[in-house]
């Protein structure tokens, strides 16, 4: 007996802020056409509904995102019998936030920024990841669960111990930081209909190690106080992302045996009565990453609800982080070619026609970086770092910038060994 309903998840973008009212119409109407006209649709795609609907004018496009079910092997996903979870947002501009910043030091190092979501800044950031196993949707899935079963309305939530702390862990460069955007954006989207509105709010960790003795703590403290403020509005959903949490969330057994200075004590202490007051707060959620793990306080780790490992991207998510890169070089024509890089199944099959192609060759140099473990970072620089240092004049075929691809992985593998 499945435990979830196999759901097809769709994204209705709008072009302006209209009333909730409004945009409940157009997740019925959209709900409506698509269980009409559709016998099946893939993931991905995006619908035409040019004519066929009544708020068509309000639509900037209406796009197929995600299923959530069995696992299945095809990319198509047959609407009969599968609910439709329909969700619409508009995506908010930087200039109607201001980026603003809060709580500051006495030499105004910013401590934390907030961005309304969805916001255009992070249009791209879900696109942009190459995991394997699925791992981004996952995640999405369990984050909304956990934030729509916490806000059912009369919960006692004293009853259960669930702080919506999430951890991402894993080593430098994995995409941890950019999965925490990601996930933030979609979930305001995916939350829409429960939280009217939401922000995300981004606590710059090693800033909050004041250069200032004892100030630490306060910073902590005066930090979540803004986090509270923002969450007082329940119809709001706030996410919390605070990267590399070890700076402020440090063993403290470990720092009082090094003899290190009571600020770092200081500063662990504050953080987790802070936790423990927005646990009582159904409408935030924390996100927050680390590159060592073994560092954090085992009171910290006990909070956290989701632990997950990211790792250092595998030969196919290489080679597909590459193609991304390459693809879109191909489309703002830097790069000449007739065709954009195959997929690597794709690759794998035509092996037989030519090991001289541009997809064999960029699955063996995905193969020599997977060996050598570059970082996500890394593998998204080095494309354009390859043309840039390697080739000379206007657009260049895909054979030389994939040879010049080569070129820059094998210096930066040479760089590595030295």
């Amino acid at each position: 007996m499945a435990l979830i309903d196999p759901t097809l998840h769709i994204e209705v973008q709008l072009t302006s802020s209209i009333p909730q009212a409004t945009q409940q119409a157009i997740r019925a109407e959209v709900a409506k056409w698509v269980d009409q006209l559709y016998k099946s649709v893939e993931i991905g795609s995006r619908l035409e509904y040019n004519k066929r609907l009544k708020h068509e004018k309000m639509i900037g496009r209406v796009q197929v995102v995600d299923f959530t079910g069995p696992p299945q092997a095809s990319t198509w996903v047959e609407v009969e019998g599968v609910k439709l979870d329909v969700q619409t947002y508009h995506l908010r501009q930087p200039t109607e936030t201001g980026n603003r910043r809060f709580v500051e030091q006495d030499d105004h190092t910013s401590q934390a920024r907030s961005l309304a979501l969805p916001n255009a800044l992070l249009n791209d950031e879900w696109d942009s990841l190459i995991f394997d196993d699925a791992l981004p949707a996952r995640l999405l899935r369990y984050l909304v669960r956990m934030a729509a079963m916490m806000s059912q309305p009369d919960l006692n939530l004293a009853t259960f111990n669930w702080n919506r702390l999430c951890l991402l862990h894993g080593p430098p460069g994995s995409g941890k930081s950019t999965l925490c955007r990601a996930l933030a954006q979609k979930m305001a989207i995916r939350l829409g209909e429960k939280f009217a509105a939401a922000d995300l709010v981004e606590i710059n960790a090693n800033a909050m190690l004041s250069k200032y003795f004892g100030e630490s703590g306060k910073l902590i403290e005066s930090t979540f106080d803004g986090v509270m403020e923002r969450a007082k509005d329940g119809k709001k959903l706030v996410i919390v992302v605070i990267d590399e949490v070890e700076t402020i969330a440090g063993s403290r057994k470990m720092a009082s045996g090094g003899g290190e200075c009571h600020d770092g004590l200081r500063a662990t202490n504050q953080l987790l009565t802070a936790l423990d007051r927005l646990r009582h707060l159904p409408n935030v959620i924390t996100l927050c990453t680390s590159n060592m793990i073994e560092a954090i306080d085992p009171a910290f780790l006990d909070r956290v609800d989701i632990k997950q490992y990211i790792p250092s991207p595998s030969t196919s998510a290489i080679y597909n982080i590459f193609r991304s890169c390459l693809n879109e070089l191909i489309r703002s024509k830097l790069i000449t070619a007739d065709d954009d890089v195959p997929t690597l199944a794709t690759t794998h099959m035509t092996l037989h026609d030519s090991l001289e192609s541009a997809g064999f060759r960029l699955s063996k140099v995905a193969e020599k970086c997977a060996k050598f473990a570059v970082s996500g970072r890394t593998l998204r620089r080095l494309p354009v770092l390859g043309l840039a240092t390697y080739t000379w004049g206007a657009a260049q075929t895909l054979d030389n910038a994939v040879a010049a691809l080569e070129k820059a992985v094998e210096q930066e593998v040479l760089s590595r060994a030295e």
